[in-house]
């Protein structure tokens, strides 16, 4: 049989007789440097070691009793010293603290670290000039220390593995163990001990062989399930925790306990759109109970999430829906979390199921099983004119104002909403949800009440230069008028005006060119729904 001599190479020789040195070199004593050098490479490397394996340990309990209390203590708790020094003492054991070769034994325990940090927070607020006395920014400077406190545990457990690898690389003297030593005197007879030997060799032998037979390979370690090719995707053990109806909370923390590894954000996503399946089909109870399993598994990983573990913890998870299930489901004498679920619960609900309306909807409509709405619409057919929305002087006590404002009265009130915003868009918004017979009766509320101009739209600046001339020319004749003439050029404007049976006429703006209703007014009819619906 081959012998595997490729250990030895881990050996550090400190006193290797064959070393070659130079020849102005002492021997022994480069000898004696190199295994001074080497002990005290050890010897750091384990005191390092140590020093890090007891900060790790450390920053872990101040990281278990910071998280429980930012779980479960309110704002105005956290700013009472009182309260977190009680909260503490009754969770966790006041007198843990640190041990070890490297620990001072004069250290602080973890409760009154936590303690002092609070002092701490609430110092740095007022240097800072904030209120101490703020719960929702002690919450926040809390928060942000123990994300300092990961990244430096990140830090120390990565050193940690270094020496870790390199303290493996080498055998000194602290690794090597005694195997089989063994001395005895042999007084009997060779051939009843040779034979009583074999004897108790055979047994050994059958012993060892059933022995092996019963040892059981280590379970494999436990991994989130995520099925990043398709998100959709479910696990046979998720479906079965979704069929477990809403109130068997016992049953769900057990079950949960047992498949921790459904709780990823793929398969509680998965499980909550598989409600949309069965609220499709009709099925609105199956799909509330699917829903209302999906957030159990979405709050604990929520929960999980906030110990920022990239791995599946069993021991951490284990804690933490116990804990939920126990504290908010389970816990008669405050009821108030177990409520705020089923409200979230409900609002899940109720977005599935009108989500799922308009779903249906548009499928109906893609197949062409919606027949067309008739509606009205205002728009400007013409390129070069825009209608636009002219509001009445409410605060005027001119007659004709007063009348317009009482024929605005007349409209109903969210149409009147929409005319005070002067947007077309919202007026049109309003008209979508009226029956024809009723938008043509606002129609000539609006024509009565000039509440819809036309402006013209001039693209070219020359074009609104030569109008500008225009109208100060005409201003100029008009003002060079006799008070009589001026008086006959408006009463002439004014019969003209009353004489026109178009309602465009009134719609026109004093624009000279006639526009007809059609060109500001349409009736859209067979539009289909998703023309109007976003």
């Amino acid at each position: 049989m081959a012998i595997d001599y490729s250990k030895w190479d881990k050996i550090e020789l400190s006193d290797d007789s064959d070393i070659e040195v130079h020849p102005n070199v002492d021997k022994r004593s480069f000898i004696k440097w190199k295994q001074q050098s080497i002990h005290e490479e050890r010897f750091k490397r384990n005191n390092d070691i140590k020093t890090l394996e007891a900060q790790v340990t450390m920053y872990a309990h101040l990281n278990k009793r910071v998280d429980k209390l930012l779980l479960e203590l309110k704002d105005e708790d956290l700013i009472s010293t009182v309260t977190v020094s009680k909260y503490l003492n009754a969770n966790f054991d006041k007198n843990e603290k640190s041990t070890g070769d490297n620990v001072d034994p004069d250290i602080p325990t973890f409760n009154e670290m936590v303690e002092d940090l609070f002092e701490q927070l609430a110092n740095d607020a007022k240097k800072e000039n904030k209120d101490p006395k703020d719960g929702k920014l002690i919450r926040e400077m809390i928060s942000k220390h123990r994300a300092k406190i990961d990244h430096v545990t990140k830090e120390a457990k990565e050193k940690l593995n270094k020496l870790y690898i390199e303290k493996n690389s080498h055998i000194s003297s602290d690794d090597v163990h005694t195997g089989f030593n063994s001395s005895f005197l042999n007084k009997k007879d060779k051939n009843s001990e040779t034979s009583s030997n074999n004897v108790k060799a055979m047994e050994s032998l059958k012993e060892a062989s059933s022995t092996s037979n019963t040892i059981s390979l280590p379970k494999p370690k436990l991994e989130f399930i995520e099925y990043k090719d398709d998100v959709m995707k479910l696990a046979p053990e998720t479906e079965k925790f979704g069929e477990i109806t809403v109130g068997n909370y016992k049953q769900c923390e057990n079950y949960l306990i047992d498949n921790m590894q459904i709780l990823s954000e793929q398969q509680k996503d998965a499980l909550m759109m598989k409600s949309f399946e069965y609220e499709l089909n009709g099925n609105s109870t199956l799909a509330y109970q699917i829903i209302h399993q999906s957030e159990l598994m979405s709050y604990i990983r929520e929960i999980y999430d906030i110990q920022k573990i990239p791995y599946l913890d069993v021991n951490k998870l284990k804690e933490i829906i116990g804990m939920f299930f126990n504290r908010v489901l389970l816990n008669t004498e405050n009821p108030k979390g177990k409520q705020q679920f089923l409200e979230s619960v409900q609002t899940k609900f109720e977005h599935v199921k009108n989500r799922c309306k308009i779903m249906e909807q548009e499928e109906q409509e893609e197949n062409g099983e919606i027949q067309g709405v008739e509606t009205i619409q205002l728009k400007a057919l013409d390129d070069s004119t825009e209608l636009e929305v002219n509001l009445p002087n409410f605060n005027s006590k001119d007659p004709e104002d007063i009348r317009k404002v009482e024929i605005f009265n007349k409209l109903p009130k969210d149409m009147q909403d929409a005319v005070k915003t002067s947007n077309l868009d919202k007026v049109n918004e309003v008209f979508a949800t009226m029956s024809v017979e009723k938008a043509e009766a606002i129609l000539e509320l609006f024509n009565e009440a000039d509440l819809i101009g036309i402006k013209a739209l001039l693209d070219d600046p020359n074009d609104f230069e030569k109008l500008q001339e225009e109208y100060n020319a005409n201003q100029v004749q008009f003002e060079d008028l006799t008070l009589e003439e001026q008086q006959e050029v408006l009463k002439q404007a004014e019969l003209q005006k009353s004489q026109s049976t178009e309602p465009s006429n009134t719609l026109s703006n004093n624009n000279e060119t006639s526009t007809n209703v059609e060109n500001s007014i349409t009736e859209n009819i067979d539009i289909p729904t998703s023309d109007i619906v976003d």
